[in-house]
């Protein structure tokens, strides 16, 4: 069963700008509407913030963390940059960075702390986090290949992989030239 946002309706990659257009305005509307209550209330413009900064820091924190305790499974995958030796500790700090800056962002902005000063941001990144792990046992795990999967099936197929739909339209061809001339005959593209 879908929900509306999984509709193949945010699933489109915009063919002139290349990116997935509606799900960027879908992210833009609600992030706008959890931000509305912000607009009355310091106590929820500051959760509002903390939300925001703590989400940043540990979206780009994790790839870091995972690349730090696995490190032997990412040298292949390394770029054309890169730091060489200074990698891992570099990563270190900035796992450490992430995990400071995130407690002070869930400490309360005002003294004495109550219930009207104190600072939501933990219960809310704290509901996204056991989503987001909840939603990865019970289904994503099943189904989400991951980029390198994509990446690997791209450069089987001789396909570039940065161009977005290219391996979907490769492997729309391929399906039609395993069906024959008879198969292209019956979708009106034969001759």
């Amino acid at each position: 069963m879908l929900t509306w946002l999984e509709h193949p309706f945010f699933h489109s990659v915009d063919a002139r700008f290349k990116s997935p257009v509606r799900a960027v305005w879908l992210a833009a509307a609600l992030s706008f509407i959890l931000a509305l209550p912000s607009l009355g209330s310091s106590v929820a413009f500051a959760a509002a913030t903390s939300i925001a900064t703590i989400g940043l820091y540990i979206s780009y924190g994790l790839p870091i963390l995972i690349g730090l305790i696995w490190s032997e499974a990412f040298v292949a995958m390394k770029g054309p940059f890169n730091l060489g030796t200074f990698s891992r500790p570099v990563a270190a700090v900035a796992c450490a960075w992430i995990g400071c800056i995130t407690v002070v962002f869930c400490l309360p902005t005002a003294n004495p702390v109550t219930s009207q000063t104190i600072n939501y941001s933990v219960v809310a990144v704290g509901i996204i986090g056991i989503g987001a792990i909840g939603t990865w046992i019970l289904s994503a795990r099943r189904w989400f290949t991951g980029p390198a999967a994509e990446i690997a099936e791209a450069l089987r197929l001789g396909v570039d992989a940065t161009e977005p739909g290219a391996l979907e339209a490769k492997e729309a061809e391929t399906q039609r030239e395993s069906k024959g001339p008879m198969g292209l005959a019956e979708e009106g593209l034969g001759e």
